[in-house]
């Protein structure tokens, strides 16, 4: 027997709670049960009985109307009592544990009156001993039926899980013994290649002997060989494929069988669970690249709508400073442009002094004459520097004019 999980055990019980499993010899024998080591406790005495059937919420005991068990249960029906099962390990040591029950009905077995059947209620959920060995035996029968054609390749691998220790073993045809070798098994059947020609092996009724080794048992498989053919390439070798008397296929057997469906059948489910785990995983981790290339992508696009705004700010301030040097540079040129025409405004003032002098008292010397002129010289040449500190308005300003152009020096009678 294999060692159950807890995930399994309540799986067992979850689905086979409900199954009764008749304790036949066969079935004692396939589950490990020792019959003699079955007893009841009530009212502090303990009285052997035989155990008929059992389930995960009840079972069904044989007693004898003479014996003390019966005088109790039926004495009070309330009474609460415990059930011991003993089952044995692989090293055939006992392993036994009580189950508490109620008492239900109480029936002659066999319309008898020697002999009485009482059914016992489970007050609770039975040890895990019980639920792996009831468990296990129900899967079996269970996968028998709607599994029976589903096969298992033989090889180093398979013998292994399976506690066949060689591919090799031995089939009786028509009662003669022949070695063979396994090349698949199912609950249903089997696969063997032997020597013989097919048309002489072909429906002849065989016997397929298996040894497990990890149970130390040799089964003997009746069925009957259903198809024959050569093995590519040899005329001397026939590949037979076999089909089992479904009656007669020994429970632990197909016990065998069934640990290996469904341990196999585990180990694609967890690698299926293993890989969507995985994909969930490159989901995941695809979702957080892209949420942090989001980020880094929004950081960036900040990070320019800053920029952006700070050139926008510099040009702004750039314009404004260029703007206040225009208007800087267009007053410089308006005053000089103003002194200008105000020096040109004194200048034509003088001529116009010195013509008006020199009409009405012809009086002029040469030096008054030389020093008007210088002074017009003057004013003229710093009105033209005014102009040339204000470069936008340097063409503006006109060469300078001749002063007192009407003027003529009258010489100086003596």
């Amino acid at each position: 027997m294999n060692i159950s999980t807890s995930h399994q055990i309540s799986r067992y019980y979850d689905y086979f709670r409900d199954k009764e499993i008749v304790f036949t010899k066969a079935n004692l024998k396939s589950l490990k049960i020792d019959p003699r080591q079955i007893y009841i406790k009530c009212n502090g005495g303990q009285w052997p009985c035989i155990i008929n059937s059992s389930s995960l919420q009840m079972a069904k005991i044989i007693i004898g109307t003479a014996s003390g068990a019966f005088q109790e249960i039926t004495k009070k029906k309330d009474n609460s009592l415990s059930l011991r099962y003993c089952f044995l390990d692989q090293n055939n040591a006992p392993i036994h544990f009580f189950v508490n029950c109620n008492i239900g009905e109480v029936a002659r077995y066999q319309n008898t009156d020697e002999l009485a059947l009482v059914t016992l209620l489970f007050t609770q959920r039975p040890p895990d001993d019980l639920i792996s060995r009831i468990g296990e035996f129900v899967e079996a029968c269970e996968n028998f039926k709607i599994r029976r054609e589903e096969r298992i390749d033989i090889n180093s691998k398979s013998i292994q899980k399976l506690g066949i220790d060689k591919e090799e073993s031995v089939i009786l045809v028509e009662q003669v013994p022949r070695r063979c070798v396994l090349k698949d098994l199912s609950f249903g059947g089997a696969k063997v290649m032997l020597v013989g020609i097919p048309k002489f092996l072909l429906e002849k009724s065989i016997v397929l002997k298996i040894e497990f080794s990890d149970t130390n048992e040799s089964l003997g498989i009746p069925g009957k060989i259903a198809s024959a053919e050569f093995l590519e390439g040899r005329k001397d070798i026939s590949l037979c494929h076999i089909v089992y008397d479904v009656e007669q296929v020994p429970m632990s057997y197909k016990i065998h069988i069934n640990n290996f469906i469904t341990t196999v059948q585990k180990s694609i489910l967890n690698a299926a669970s293993q890989n969507r785990v995985s994909q969930a995983d490159s989901v995941i981790n695809a979702n957080v690249a892209l949420k942090r290339a989001a980020n880094q992508m929004q950081q960036s696009n900040s990070v320019q709508e800053a920029a952006r705004a700070q050139v926008e700010k510099v040009a702004k301030a750039h314009g404004l400073a260029v703007q206040n040097s225009a208007q800087t540079a267009n007053g410089t040129g308006t005053q000089a442009g103003a002194n200008a025409n105000a020096a040109g405004v004194q200048n034509k003032v003088a001529q116009v002094a010195n013509a008006t002098n020199g009409s009405a008292s012809q009086t002029s010397t040469p030096n008054a004459s030389a020093q008007t002129a210088a002074t017009a010289s003057g004013t003229t040449q710093q009105a033209s520097a005014q102009v040339a500190t204000g470069n936008q308005t340097q063409a503006a300003v006109k060469s300078p004019v001749n002063v007192n152009p009407g003027v003529q020096q009258t010489p100086v009678q003596k």
